[in-house]
């Protein structure tokens, strides 16, 4: 398939930015956005066809995920339209080069791209900022999940977790256990860069307070087309036309915000020794994420 075909998958830990990503990449003219996850497990999402039922690392699949895979990165199932998509009806058109954002495909890029010919965009951003992110949606890492993929992992490639090893549930303190499973998804998915053909792999920060031309150079390493619906999402004005709306502190999602305030927000919701805790524990995959990243400024 030509590079213009081809679909791009926006992947990274849950709460990382990968909607907004998403939501910004499918502005490009000849883009669309679905909005669901195909590969995550969670309430009534596609499960890749119902065949998953937690995190995953996908060496090999069986014709079912294959299938799956390739409909959904394809747009050729409803099941992973949802309201958080952008011009859903051309997703099917051969032409349309499908956006497709999903958290849970990050320790599996290696064969959801030899399926489905993607490009893999790896959004990550500072740990102290999903720590932030999970408290404020009440939500748990899975370790539970993630403990015997990441020790299988070991097994099989001969990584070295050392402290990042993943905690069994309510062994540590909250800071703790979020970096932990943070270095361990970040670390595996790192392990595989080789393996993904082109991998991109991004730095939320970077790419929020860059501004116009971080975002501009991003799109020209996926082959996409500045525009000024791009422009706006970026002030982070698209999404919301009600000036002064407010945002649920529930809400999944919160778009009328700029990314450059976004990216900055989270340092005031951890305590000093929450941050040392969070910076001492993932040091090692922090420091390989900024080696492989692109360079979106400078």
């Amino acid at each position: 398939m030509s590079r213009e075909a081809r679909p791009i998958l926006v992947t990274g830990m849950p709460r990382s930015g990968t909607t907004w990503l998403a939501r910004l990449l499918a502005t490009a003219p000849g883009t669309a956005l679905t909005g669901r996850e195909p590969m995550n497990p969670r309430g009534r999402q596609y499960a890749l066809a119902g065949t998953l039922h937690g995190w995953a690392e996908l060496t090999t699949i069986t014709s079912r995920q294959e299938r799956a895979l390739r409909r959904a990165y394809h747009g050729r199932t409803p099941w992973v339209f949802s309201r958080y998509g952008r011009r859903q009806w051309a997703a099917p058109l051969p032409w349309t080069r499908v956006v497709v954002k999903d958290p849970y495909a990050m320790l599996s890029t290696p064969v959801v791209q030899r399926v489905t010919t993607a490009s893999v965009v790896l959004l990550y951003r500072h740990p102290g900022a999903a720590l932030a992110s999970y408290r404020r949606v009440g939500w748990d890492p899975a370790v539970d999940e993630l403990r015997p993929i990441q020790h299988e992992h070991q097994r099989e490639h001969g990584a070295k977790f050392g402290t990042t090893e993943v905690p069994e549930r309510g062994a540590c303190g909250q800071a703790q256990t979020v970096s932990r499973f943070w270095s361990a998804l970040y670390g595996i998915a790192l392990d595989h860069a080789a393996e993904t053909d082109g991998l991109v792999i991004v730095s939320h920060e970077e790419l929020s307070s860059g501004g116009t031309r971080a975002a501009t150079r991003l799109f020209e390493t996926l082959g996409l087309r500045w525009n000024d619906a791009a422009e706006q999402e970026m002030l982070g004005k698209a999404a919301n036309s009600r000036a002064g709306e407010s945002v649920s502190t529930q809400a999944l999602h919160d778009f009328a915000r700029s990314p450059r305030e976004v990216s900055a927000a989270w340092r005031d919701q951890l305590s000093p020794e929450e941050l040392i805790v969070v910076e001492e524990t993932t040091q090692e995959v922090r420091e390989r994420l900024h080696d492989a990243r692109l360079p979106l400024v400078g």
